[in-house]
C-alpha cells in the first residue's frame, strides 16, 4: 500500500472514531434542554394545581359565611331588656362562657347570630324574659386562625370565615411557588397531642379516590406547611425535625435523618417508618431498622420526591408526649418522644 493511501485510511479511521465519541458523550450527558424540560413540567404541574385553587375558591359551596366563635375570644353579651344582665366574658379553653342566670353557655364553634339565638331561648325557657332580644359582639378574635407557610404566594396567618377546608386556606395564601412541590404537611393538636397529617393534592383534584376526605376541614391553630418540590420530610425523633431538599436518585434514609440533626436521645433506631411515594399515586409505609442499614443487612433505600421519614421513641418513655403522622389511605404511624 502506497504512503499517500495509508495516511488517507488512517484519517478517515480517525474520522469515523471521533463521530462515534461524539455521540456517545451526547447520550450519557445531560443537555441544558432536558433540564429545562424537567423544570418545565414542575411549573407546569404548580400551574395547574393553581388553576384547580382559584376555580375551587370562586367556586366552593363549602364555604359559610359568618365567624365562628373559639376559644380565648372576647364576647360583649347585650340582653336588650335588663341592663343588669349585659357583660363581657372571655370564651374558656373548653368554649363556655358564663353568663348571669343561666350560667355556662356552650359558644364554641357558633356564629354570633347562633349565640344570640342560644341564650335568647335559655333565658326564656329558664322563665327569667319572656321575649329576650339578645346582641353578642365579638370585641378580640384569638382563635380561629390557620398558619399557611413555606412555598406559598403569600404565607401567614389567616382567618377562619366559617368553614374552610385545606384548599380554601391555599386559596387564600394565593397558590403556590413555582418551585414548590404537591405534598402538604397539616400539624393539628389533638387531645393535648400533635397529630400530623400528609395530603397529596393530586388526590384531591383526582376524579376518583378519598378526594373529599383528602380536603381536609380546618381547625383553629392547624399549622400548613408546602415544601419546595424534591424536598422529603423528617420527623419524629430527631434533632431538627422539618423539610430537607435531595438528590433524586442519589440521598438516602440515612443521609436525610443526617441533614435533620441526626438521631434524638430518645429514638428507636429500629423503629424508622418511610411513607413512600409510588408511581402509581399511592403510597406505602416501610418500616426500617438503622442498626441493620450500618451492619449491612439491609439497604440504605435512596429516596424520591414526596418521601417521609418517621423516627420513632423508645417505648418506656412513650407516655410523655404523642404525635401521629397520618397518611391519606394508609391509616397512621405512631410516634411518642418525650417532652424535651
Amino acid at each position: 500500500m502506497s504512503k499517500d493511501k495509508s495516511i488517507s485510511l488512517y484519517l478517515l479511521v480517525a474520522f469515523v472514531s471521533g463521530l462515534t465519541l461524539l455521540s456517545c458523550v451526547s447520550r450519557s450527558v445531560p443537555t441544558s434542554s432536558t433540564v429545562s424540560q424537567a423544570s418545565s413540567s414542575q411549573e407546569s404541574e404548580v400551574s395547574d394545581i393553581n388553576r384547580e385553587l382559584l376555580t375551587h375558591s370562586s367556586n366552593s359551596t363549602n364555604i359559610e359565611t359568618g365567624y365562628l366563635i373559639g376559644p380565648s375570644d372576647l364576647l360583649e353579651v347585650k340582653v336588650l331588656e335588663s341592663e343588669k344582665l349585659t357583660t363581657t366574658e372571655r370564651v374558656d379553653r373548653k368554649g363556655y362562657i358564663n353568663l348571669p342566670l343561666i350560667d355556662d353557655v356552650l359558644v364554641n364553634g357558633l356564629t354570633p347570630i347562633r349565640a344570640e339565638e342560644k341564650i335568647e331561648i335559655l333565658l326564656k325557657d329558664g322563665g327569667y324574659i319572656n321575649n329576650p332580644h339578645v346582641d353578642v359582639f365579638v370585641v378580640e378574635r384569638k382563635s380561629n386562625t390557620v398558619s399557611v407557610l413555606g412555598y406559598v404566594n403569600e404565607p401567614g396567618n389567616y382567618e377562619l370565615i366559617g368553614k374552610v377546608t385545606l384548599l380554601d386556606a391555599l386559596a387564600l395564601a394565593k397558590g403556590l411557588e413555582k418551585d414548590a412541590g404537591t405534598t402538604v404537611y397539616i400539624t393539628r393538636g389533638k387531645d393535648g397531642k400533635q397529630e400530623k397529617l400528609i395530603v397529596d393534592l393530586d388526590d384531591i383534584f383526582k376524579k376518583t379516590g378519598p378526594s373529599d376526605q383528602a380536603n381536609l376541614v380546618m381547625s383553629s391553630g392547624d399549622k400548613i406547611y408546602v415544601p419546595e418540590a424534591s424536598d422529603v420530610f423528617v420527623d419524629g425523633a430527631v434533632g431538627k425535625p422539618g423539610s430537607y431538599p435531595i438528590d433524586d436518585g442519589e440521598t438516602t434514609l440515612t443521609h436525610a435523618i443526617a441533614m435533620a440533626g441526626g438521631l434524638a436521645s430518645y429514638a428507636d433506631g429500629g423503629d424508622v417508618s418511610l411513607i413512600r411515594y409510588l408511581s402509581d399515586g399511592h403510597r406505602e409505609i416501610v418500616t426500617v431498622d438503622l442498626d441493620s442499614i450500618r451492619d449491612g443487612t439491609m439497604q440504605d433505600p435512596v429516596l424520591n420526591e414526596k418521601d417521609a421519614i418517621v423516627v420513632g421513641a423508645s417505648g418506656f418513655k412513650s407516655f410523655f408526649y404523642g404525635l401521629n403522622i397520618n397518611v391519606f389511605g394508609l391509616g397512621g404511624v405512631g410516634y411518642n418522644p418525650p417532652s424535651r
